[in-house]
Parts: structure tokens; C-alpha cells; sequence
């Protein structure tokens, strides 16, 4: 994986003034006109953004997304430099810093930028080194404050070739302070680019983000959840089987119609990251906004290459976020948007367009409330630069067992990423595994534990006679409307930590035994008696049990359940209990009728046992569910060993 690192390849984006020769200096430097669109050939400008190879004098191989400059297409240059490892920003030599060189330099900022250089063009129509130098004067003052405050200008004629030498060289020198791609990210694809190409079929294009892909691989297009299979992978017009991080990636897709997709859908693994509608976001609004951003404002939000509409819930205290402050909003969309924690965006405002402000995602899909001052540690937390503080943030919000899928989800990180962590927190004791693939905070297992076992010890005190709680009043107890699977997970947990005992569909303290008392014992004798009265011709179900012996009929179950513990009844149907010594003397005659007439039928089992088919079938359906007899279409056999494993017939009470 280091190797790749080494040379996973460069995304160049360019930015500035409309009309300062972006895409005149690309074509200078790669051969490649971008400007691919009838439109931009009859208006002479850029629309939309255009792609080209740069082969660097090392052979490296890298990308540079061209993007427009005129206002109108803000859009469209937010949507190309949302990828790009460093920026190269196009100021003319003949008309300095303009408009968009500001609007693109915010856009820059807010995306979280950090690498770049400055191409001071169309020095051949200026020769007069004064003016040159003002130029440039003009061009740090810009620049100054910002991540680009002590780049490089380097001068450059796109028509001479003056300067491109120079250009290439300072690119080059930048390469070595870019950070690494995450190889072992979450595979994400934001698309810019949807065609069709005779003979493939769909096609989208997009700068991989994060992690890889894989020719054959089967993923989700977000939003729409359609699924499609990758049937080639193209970098720069050549077949790979492999893309990675960082590589400019076009993607022959089966399984979808170039019509059902659209630029601001992204590409990526499913079950991982689902497009929402809420997204609560840490802001920043521009010195240059001019008004202060206000609760339910409605604006326009920018992430990867997709834009959306919505308005925005403040959350701190206060009605606005003034010009130059920054504050914790939620956002919620009018349509549904792939983000994840980390992801950064822009906000334009509605109309008239313009930048206004951005920040950084730190949670989706969930409605924090206006003013709660819990909230705001929690959101820093998700945005924490150790990702353990923002994992384990993640636990004590969920307060239960969290699966790693969810993990994935809520935090943007893969597998890959989040295992280590995992490990690290589980050392550390600070989070506890919860069964294969699920966690829980130290502080929830603990804090459940102990309400599980005081749940236990009362059930104990109010029913002394019980050999423990049901597994499911417990999980009703412990996990109010959670998953049954976590919950037997964490109990799972607590047994092999020896703090609780699970005894089939019973949960205990540890060392729980029954307490029956005389009254109890008494009410247990009178029942017993009735089933070994009855033989082969048992109560007809617990209430007319209850009322032979003389009970209560609601503690008629909870009797019947003690003494089938106890071993005196068996359970053969969902009411029905015969007391064990009927059950072996059924067995012991059906044995005797096989051995003197062969396989029976039901009628002849009825006759030997002198019952009712009432009784006889729900019991012969007992023996063939414990392998006892065996079914033959409308006979039956006793199998060999029959009853050796349910033990010797228990005495009656007296």
C-alpha cells in the first residue's frame, strides 16, 4: 500500500476570472482542449468543466480538471474542484484580480484546499515590468490570510510558451507536501460526467475520493439506490482493473440507464453511506457575505458534485450567525444528498447567487434540536482529529450495541479504517465487543448491565418460585424496542463475564435457585397430583388444570412451568402437559403394540393407550419431534433407544 501511495497520480484544478486563459494555459501544457461543448466553442468561454491528462517530466501521470470562471457557472467549477489534491489559480497578467479570482479563492478555502500556485498569464501582452509587479502586489495582497498566502507566481505566456518550464517545475516541487490518499477509505465516486458510448452503454465519470474500485465490483448509485456492476474501469482512456484513490476514473456501468443518472449521484459500496436530508454542519460565513446567516434561511448547498436546495436550523443560541462568525447549523434538504462526517461544502445563497459561506459535515440523517446545549460537544466530537474521540462519540450518543455497518455509516470510515480504532478503544477499556461485529461505550455496557442485573434481582424478590426472568421481559427492560439479535448479543456478553446466567429462555443472577415457599410447594403438590391422576387423559389446557387442583388460573402457567423445570410434567403442545411417568408409560406400550402388530396407525395407538385422539395425537408428534418414532406416510415406528435420553420417570409429589 505504501507503493501506491508513492505514486497514486495528482488532481490539478484550475480557478479564476472568466476569460484570464484557464483553458488556453491546460491546452498549452497537456495538448488537450477542454472546451468540449458547441457552446463554448461558439462563446469562447468554458461552461462546463473539462478533463485532460498531464504527463509530468517524471512520467507521473496526473489529471487536471478545467473549470469555468464566469459567475454563472459557479455550479459547475464547485462541482470540479471538490476532488483535486492542489489548485493552480489563473490570474491575467493585463487585468489582475478580478470578481471570480475572489469568489474562486472562498470556494477554495471553504473546500479545504490547502496546496496550490499562482499563474500570472498573458504576460505577452503586458511588457512593462512596473505594471508586472503591481500585478503580483495586487496578487498577495488577494492571497494574503489564505492557504495560497506564499505560493509561487509564476509568469506564463500560454501563446509564447514564456514560462511553462517554470510553471511545470513549481507544480512538481508541490508534489511532495501532498497528503496521502486513503487507499483503505470508503470507495466513493462522486459523479461529474454522465454519456453513453456505442457499444459499452453507460458511462460516468468522477474523481475517486476515497478508496478503490475494482473491475466486476457491485455497488449503489446514492441517491436512488440503484445497483450496478463496474464492466470496465478507464483512467485517462486506458483499461485498468483497478482505480484508485486520486485517479481521475471513468466507469462502464451494467444495470442502469445513462437516463436514470445525473451529475451530484455518487458511486460507492452498499450498505454504507445513504443520501439524506439533514445534515448538521459546523459553518463559517464569509467576512464578504454581507448579511448574517438567519434561522431558516434558504439556501444553496455544494458537496462533491452535487447542489441542493434547503434551510438551515441555527443551533447555537441566537438568530444569526453574523459575517466573519461561525456556528452549528442543521440543514435540511429538499432533496436527499450523499455526505459523510468530514465532508466539506459550500453555501451559496438562493437568489442572488452568490458564495456566502461552507464548513464541514459532522452527522447525517438526524434532527438535532434547535438550542441543545448538549448537542454542540457531541457534534465536536464527531469531528475530532483523533478518530478514536470520534468513534467512541459515536457509542455514547447510540448508548447501545452498535453494529460496525452503522459504524461505517454514521462516520464515512471503512472497515478497514474503523478496525484498528476499535481495537485501540477495546484496550484502552474505554469500549467492549458486543458479539461478532458489534460494540458498545464501556459506560453503556456497564450502565445496562447494571440495569439488567437490578431488573434480576427484582423479578427475583416478586417471584421467588420463577428459575429466572424471560429473555424477552429482559430485553424489554434492559433495550426498550431494540434489536433482539443485539441484545442476546450483549447478553452473550454479560454471561461470559460471569455477571448474569442464561438458562435456556430464563435469565438469573448468578447462583439463582427457586425459593418456593410452603403455600407454593402446597399449590405445586395439588397440581402434580392432578397430572399423575389423569394419566393418558390430561387437563385440557391450564385453566381447567388450575381449577382440579384447586389454584388460581393465572398462576396456572407459572405452576405448570416450575414443576416442567422440576422435571415432574412434560410439555408436549402449547397447553398440554402430561406428567412424565404418562409419558414413559405411552412410550413403554407403544414399544409393546410395534413388537406384537408391527408399525401402527393412529386409531391403534388411541386403542393401546386408551385415549382420545385428543390426547394421542399432539403426544405422538412430541415422540416424533425427540426422534422417539418415526413417521412412514400413516404409520409409525418406535425407534431404537426411544426415551433413553429423558431419564428415568420422576416420582409423584406427595
Amino acid at each position: 500500500m505504501q507503493d501506491e501511495r508513492a505514486t497514486t497520480p495528482v488532481v490539478i484544478g484550475t480557478a479564476g476570472h472568466v476569460d484570464h486563459g484557464k483553458t488556453t494555459l491546460v491546452k498549452a501544457l497537456t495538448g488537450v482542449d477542454t472546451d468540449r461543448l458547441k457552446e463554448e466553442k461558439r462563446r469562447g468561454i468554458s461552461i462546463d468543466l473539462g478533463f485532460a491528462e498531464f504527463r509530468l517530466p517524471d512520467g507521473r501521470s496526473a489529471a487536471i480538471i478545467d473549470v469555468p470562471g464566469h459567475e454563472r457557472f459557479i455550479h459547475n467549477m464547485v462541482a470540479g474542484v471538490h476532488g483535486i489534491d492542489l489548485v493552480l489559480l489563473v490570474v491575467a497578467a493585463d487585468e489582475g484580480v478580478m470578481p471570480q479570482t475572489t469568489e474562486h479563492l472562498d470556494i477554495l478555502q471553504l473546500l479545504g484546499i490547502r496546496r496550490g500556485l499562482v499563474a500570472l498569464t498573458k504576460v505577452d501582452l503586458v511588457r512593462d515590468e512596473e505594471w508586472l509587479q503591481l500585478v503580483e502586489e495586487d496578487v498577495r495582497a488577494a492571497l494574503a490570510g489564505s492557504f495560497l498566502a506564499g505560493a509561487p507566481i509564476v509568469r506564463v505566456s500560454a501563446v509564447t510558451g514564456e514560462g511553462l518550464d517554470r510553471l511545470v517545475q513549481a507544480i512538481v516541487d508541490l508534489l511532495p507536501s501532498l497528503p496521502a490518499r486513503q487507499l483503505d477509505g470508503l470507495p466513493r465516486l462522486p459523479i461529474d460526467r454522465v454519456f453513453t458510448v456505442a457499444g459499452f452503454g453507460t458511462v460516468v465519470t468522477g474523481t475517486l475520493v476515497a478508496g478503490t474500485l475494482e473491475r466486476d465490483q457491485r455497488l449503489v448509485v446514492e441517491p436512488g439506490g440503484l445497483e450496478v456492476r463496474v464492466r470496465h474501469l478507464q483512467v485517462h482512456g486506458r483499461e485498468v482493473g483497478r482505480a484508485v484513490a486520486g485517479q481521475r476514473v471513468a466507469a462502464n456501468l451494467a444495470g442502469v440507464d445513462h437516463r436514470e443518472l445525473h451529475r451530484g449521484q455518487v458511486l460507492l459500496p452498499p450498505g454504507t453511506l445513504r443520501a439524506e436530508r439533514l445534515l448538521t454542519c459546523r459553518v463559517r460565513w464569509l467576512p464578504g457575505a454581507g448579511k448574517p446567516l438567519r434561522h431558516d434561511q434558504r439556501l444553496r448547498l455544494h458537496t462533491g458534485a452535487s447542489e441542493v436546495i434547503g434551510r438551515v436550523t441555527l443551533l447555537d443560541p441566537g438568530d444569526e450567525i453574523a459575517p466573519g462568525g461561525t456556528g452549528w447549523v442543521l440543514f435540511r434538504a429538499e432533496q436527499p444528498v450523499v455526505a459523510a462526517p468530514g465532508d466539506r461544502f459550500v453555501l451559496r445563497t438562493y437568489s442572488p447567487m452568490h458564495t456566502a459561506g461552507g464548513g464541514v459535515v459532522a452527522d447525517t440523517g438526524r434532527r438535532w434540536r434547535r438550542r441543545d446545549a448538549a448537542a454542540i460537544p457531541l457534534l465536536e466530537a464527531f469531528l475530532a482529529a483523533d478518530p478514536a474521540e470520534a468513534v467512541l462519540a459515536r457509542l455514547q450518543l447510540d448508548g447501545g450495541v452498535v453494529e460496525l455497518g452503522d459504524l461505517v455509516r454514521q462516520t464515512g470510515r471503512s472497515p478497514l479504517q474503523l478496525a484498528p480504532v476499535l481495537e485501540r478503544l477495546a484496550r484502552e477499556g474505554r469500549v467492549r465487543p458486543a458479539g461478532e461485529g458489534a460494540w458498545i461505550a464501556a459506560g453503556a455496557f456497564d450502565r445496562l448491565l447494571r440495569r439488567a442485573r437490578e431488573a434480576l434481582a427484582a423479578f427475583h424478590r416478586d417471584h421467588p418460585v420463577q428459575p429466572g426472568m424471560p429473555r424477552e421481559e429482559l430485553r424489554q427492560v434492559v433495550l426498550p424496542g431494540g434489536d433482539t439479535r443485539r441484545f442476546n448479543a450483549l447478553l452473550g456478553e454479560w454471561v461470559a463475564a460471569g455477571q448474569v446466567e442464561a438458562r435456556g429462555e430464563w435469565v438469573c443472577l448468578p447462583g439463582w435457585r427457586p425459593q418456593a415457599d410452603r403455600a407454593v410447594a402446597e399449590k405445586l403438590e395439588r397440581m402434580a397430583r392432578v397430572y399423575e391422576s389423569a394419566g393418558l387423559a390430561p387437563p385440557a389446557d391450564p385453566g381447567a388444570a388450575a381449577e382440579a387442583a384447586g389454584v388460581p388460573r393465572e398462576e396456572a402457567v407459572h405452576l405448570l412451568s416450575l414443576l416442567e423445570q422440576e422435571g415432574a410434567l412434560v410439555r408436549v403442545a402449547e397447553d398440554l402437559w402430561f406428567a412424565r411417568s404418562a409419558v414413559a408409560e405411552a412410550l413403554a406400550r407403544l414399544r409393546g403394540l410395534e413388537a406384537a402388530a408391527g408399525p401402527f396407525t393412529v386409531a391403534q395407538a388411541r386403542d393401546a393407550l386408551g385415549t382420545t385422539r385428543r390426547y394421542v395425537v399432539p403426544l405422538l408428534e412430541y415422540f416424533d419431534r425427540q426422534r422417539w418414532t418415526r413417521r412412514e406416510g400413516d404409520l409409525r415406528r418406535v425407534l431404537a433407544g426411544a426415551g433413553s435420553d429423558a431419564g428415568p420417570p420422576r416420582p409423584a409429589r406427595r
